[in-house]
């Protein structure tokens, strides 16, 4: 089930709005409360000067205390008209002297020369109010007097609204200019996948240019890729044209020499001839289905090098699969078969299969080549503490150096007396090479063939 798709760029304005609507939301929360501790500091200025303004004129005359109130210092609150002022005067004697009586006092307060703000409810109206202390040193008259003046919290709040709501605007305004430039950037920022989508729509997978390189970091590593996949693509194409090519001309060669002989069988009366010509056309039928196990075989390791992911592979448990399967399928000839392993911890990260077909091979050409008595000597070692070897030894004719080159190549038949496809080694040069390994060929002491691979141990634990 196909997954459904979302935009780029829908989720980067989104997310982007979302993390912005966060910092809004949080600058907010700090706008309001500024806008609440400014009035509150604005006002309470307001009630402290006009609190100091009272007590100065608060005397002692003839052993009595007189207050003559000052109504320019309650002036100075009617800057908030639609607010209510309570004030309230105590005298030396903790008793009532004048103002409005009973009004709250601070939780637990003491007189001293430091005012102290707080807020209470006095006749149903919630009030900030101020308590302001001054001690009388008079000989009649000895103590602090205090005064508690108080206002109702209409204008401090119209105060934190407007200056509130007017950094909201500023802030939403932001928001908006900003979320407006981030989807101008963004849209900006993705126009060069826009423009790479543009090409590849125009760009021919087998063409044999790559992309134009592009300046921008981040869409440069993309390009790369795409020009590494398409060459890898080009590359796959152009061999497999060949081996269908080739492939196509081994197979129509066999069959037409197969037609040949069948024409020539159906044409003669002769029972020594007919049967001849039958035994040549079952050795074509035998060479045309080996030609077609190995060209299914290379198909095979061609493709599972490049698209098989590499696991980890004991080499000396598949050496043993794959030399007691041929042993058993020869049992009844007289090729003589040794193994030997001076290596038993040989692992590597590879393909089986792949791995598996190129010793078969090997083994088969050992005994399609050699003599009926072959000897052929199988040797696990290893070269250093991160290579291996396999050796494979026989007592056929070998190859003189000169060819050695030229056996690798597919379809390539070193005689013309060889009716082998010509696929056996370049199947084990393919698999060696995807392996990162090394194929040699040489002649050993009985003038035999010994092919040697070299493979690298994995370092996987």
């Amino acid at each position: 089930m196909t997954k459904a798709g979302y935009s780029l760029r829908q989720q980067l304005i989104v997310r982007t709005a979302l993390l912005m609507t966060l910092v809004f939301v949080i600058l907010s929360a700090g706008v309001w409360d500024y806008a609440r501790r400014a009035a509150d500091i604005s006002f309470d200025r307001l009630l402290n000067s006009a609190s100091l303004s009272i007590l100065e004129r608060v005397t002692v005359s003839n052993g009595q205390i007189d207050l003559d109130l000052p109504y320019a210092a309650l002036s100075m609150l009617e800057l908030a008209p639609s607010d209510k002022v309570f004030y309230e005067v105590i005298d030396h004697n903790r008793q009532h002297l004048t103002g409005h009586k009973n009004i709250p006092s601070p939780n637990d307060y003491r007189p001293h020369n430091e005012p102290e703000f707080y807020t209470a409810n006095y006749r149903g109206e919630a009030l900030s109010l101020v308590a302001q202390s001054k001690r009388l040193i008079a000989p009649e008259a000895h103590g602090w007097v205090t005064i508690k003046l108080g206002q109702t919290r209409l204008a401090r709040q119209e105060l934190a609204d407007e200056i509130f709501y007017s950094a909201i605007a500023t802030l939403l305004g932001i928001l908006l200019l900003t979320l407006i430039l981030v989807w101008l950037g963004v849209r900006r920022a993705l126009e060069p996948l826009s423009t790479l989508s543009q090409k590849l729509k125009s760009h021919s997978a087998t063409q044999h240019h790559n992309l134009e390189a592009t300046p921008i970091h981040e869409i440069a590593p993309l390009v790369d890729a795409i020009n590494s996949y398409q060459q890898q693509l080009i590359n796959n194409l152009d061999t497999m044209k060949v081996f269908i090519a080739d492939a196509s001309h081994q197979i129509r060669s066999s069959l037409g020499g197969l037609q040949g002989q069948l024409d020539i069988a159906l044409q003669t009366d002769d029972p020594h001839e007919m049967s001849a010509r039958l035994k040549k056309i079952k050795d074509q039928l035998q060479q045309l289905t080996r030609l077609a196990n190995q060209l299914l075989a290379h198909a095979l390791v061609t493709h599972r090098s490049d698209t098989q992911e590499p696991q980890i592979i004991d080499i000396n448990i598949l050496m043993q699969s794959v030399l007691t399967e041929v042993v058993r399928d020869h049992a009844h000839t007289d090729i003589e078969f040794s193994y030997h392993a001076d290596e038993t911890d040989c692992k590597l990260l590879g393909d089986n299969i792949s791995l598996r077909e190129a010793i078969k091979n090997l083994l088969d050409n050992a005994i399609k080549y050699g003599p009926t008595n072959n000897h052929i000597d199988i040797v696990l070692t290893h070269k250093t503490a991160a290579e291996f070897i396999i050796q494979i030894d026989d007592s056929g004719p070998g190859i003189p150096a000169y060819m050695r080159r030229q056996a690798l190549q597919r379809f390539t038949r070193l005689s013309q007396k060889t009716t082998g496809s010509g696929l056996g080694l370049a199947i084990v040069e393919t698999v060696v090479q995807a392996h990162n390994g090394i194929l040699t060929l040489s002649t050993n002491a009985r003038g035999g063939l010994t092919v040697t691979i070299q493979l690298p141990k994995s370092t996987a634990s």
